[in-house]
């Protein structure tokens, strides 16, 4: 018996800790269609590279986009430093008005000392301000195409 309390444990406290990292999306509500909502979610991603678009499922997702970090190495403080991140883009029509979330998901490498540990990607907290951002863009794409932004 104490052997599934363990595994229950475990699971929860993997669970938790998944949604911590992965942080809660950002979200915009707008007062028009599915399809005008969906259209201009998809048009606020062209800077990216799609993965997935599934306009049946509303879901929009971007390859991972890497960029050096502001985290230094080490003692001497040195650049080196990698991070990677890509967005998840959500319409929901299953209540109205039409949702649209934004969520990150956020990776950091370092290829040297304590932190590197062979070659794998660590997950780190997503960037709130570029959920944000994406928000805000979308937001006042749905503006300038009419729809209202409800609260």
């Amino acid at each position: 018996m104490s052997r599934y309390a363990v595994l229950s444990l475990f699971l929860v406290v993997s669970t938790v800790g998944c949604a911590a990292v992965s942080g809660a999306p950002s979200t915009v509500k707008a007062g028009c269609s599915y399809d005008q909502a969906w259209a201009v979610a998809l048009a606020s991603m062209n800077e990216f590279v799609l993965t997935q678009e599934d306009k049946d499922k509303g879901m929009i997702e971007t390859d991972w986009a890497s960029f050096a970090s502001d985290r230094s190495i080490g003692v001497f403080q040195r650049q080196g430093n990698k991070e990677r991140a890509r967005f998840f883009v959500n319409v929901d029509a299953n209540r109205l008005p039409v949702r649209i979330s934004v969520r990150q998901d956020r990776e950091f490498f370092s290829p040297v000392g304590a932190r590197s540990q062979g070659i794998a990607w660590k997950r780190v907290p997503p960037n709130a301000e570029e959920e944000r951002r994406l928000v805000q863009r979308i937001t006042n794409q749905l503006m300038s195409e009419g729809c209202t932004i409800v609260n």
